[in-house]
């Protein structure tokens, strides 16, 4: 970009920008007045059809409504019953707590769900490693000395000389 050399092409630059600036803030607080009369007007022609129905139409809509919130949280109820019940169930079979999330749980019945925790626990303890997990050899000393190196008896050596000077 070249720089302006006299005071006009100066003023140019200037108003050019301060337009370009101005024509976005306008537009942009244009478009977020349009949204706000777009909901506005939602909103008036919801009040104004429920103005236009009847009492009985209204109650019934309300009903549903309620219904429908009665039945989602009717669902998550019974979702967490579901979760609780399979937690105290795998602790009471000695299982780990990610188990939880096994879809044959999930969607097991209530009747169905100690048959299926018996088949998850049976799956998980044929996974299990059988017998020792570590090595059952004990290390006996067989009197056998490791060789003694030269630093190591000048080590020793000194160690002994500091012991009689401390005391």
């Amino acid at each position: 970009m070249e720089l302006p050399k006299t005071e006009q092409e100066l003023q140019d630059l200037i108003a050019s920008a301060v337009k370009t600036a101005t024509d976005e803030l306008a537009s942009k607080h244009n478009g977020e007045m349009a949204t706000m009369r777009k909901k506005h007007s939602d909103e008036l022609e919801k009040v104004k059809k429920e103005a236009n129905m009847s009492a009985e139409e209204l109650a019934q809509k309300r009903a549903s409504e309620l219904a429908e919130q009665q039945a989602q949280e009717l669902d998550e109820l019974r979702g967490f019953k579901k979760q609780t019940i399979l937690k105290e169930k795998l602790a009471s079979a000695n299982l780990p707590n990610y188990f939880i999330n096994d879809t044959r749980l999930l969607s097991a019945n209530e009747s169905d769900i100690d048959k299926q925790i018996k088949l998850v626990k049976s799956e998980y303890e044929a996974s299990q490693p059988k017998g020792n997990t570590h090595s059952s050899v004990v290390p006996t000393s067989g009197g056998v000395k490791p060789p003694v190196d030269n630093k190591q008896q000048v080590y020793e050596a000194v160690g002994n000389a500091l012991q009689q000077l401390v005391k």
